[in-house]
């Protein structure tokens, strides 16, 4: 196990959203969709800003061995969770990539939504230019035209 690891864990734990907001009333489908259009355009911090961390307290995935890769993406994914974020990545990416990937997230710049999910990619939905390569599912669909981007923003 890598020295730095039980820290950077720790680090990780105390980066979850400590309590989520509570609204006073539901809102209405409406005022969802602007609240969503408002987030987009408005877009000012990072993820990292909002959660505490920077991609540079994260040692290069060459550091670290495979399994305390796991450990620290499974914990990273658990406080992104709590921010209602999400990360999509294929099942099988190397972990070293699906590591690099995600501290990536944290210089996104995102505006956490309460009654809904933001969720990260990486596909471009182009296999020639796409960041997983060998092992993303564009690879197996055909390219939709106007497809890709980053941010994806989904109501639960």
């Amino acid at each position: 196990m890598h020295p730095y690891l039980p820290h950077l864990l720790k680090d990780i734990a105390a980066a979850h959203r400590a309590e989520k907001p509570c609204r006073e009333r539901e809102q209405s489908f409406a005022e969802i969709l602007e609240e969503i259009g408002r987030m987009k355009e408005e877009r000012k911090y990072t993820f990292g800003y909002f959660c505490g961390l920077k991609a540079e307290d994260f040692p290069p995935s060459d550091q670290f061995l495979k399994k305390d890769m796991k450990l620290v993406c499974s914990a990273f994914k658990k406080m992104m969770r709590r921010w209602n974020l999400n990360c999509w990545l294929p099942k099988g990416l190397p972990a070293d990539l699906a590591y690099n990937l995600l501290i990536r997230t944290l210089e996104r710049k995102i505006n956490p939504l309460e009654p809904g999910l933001v969720e990260f990619g990486y596909c471009s939905r182009y296999p020639a230019n796409c960041l997983l390569g060998q092992h993303c599912t564009c690879l197996k669909q055909k390219p939709h035209e106007g497809m890709g981007g980053f941010i994806e923003i989904k109501l639960k």
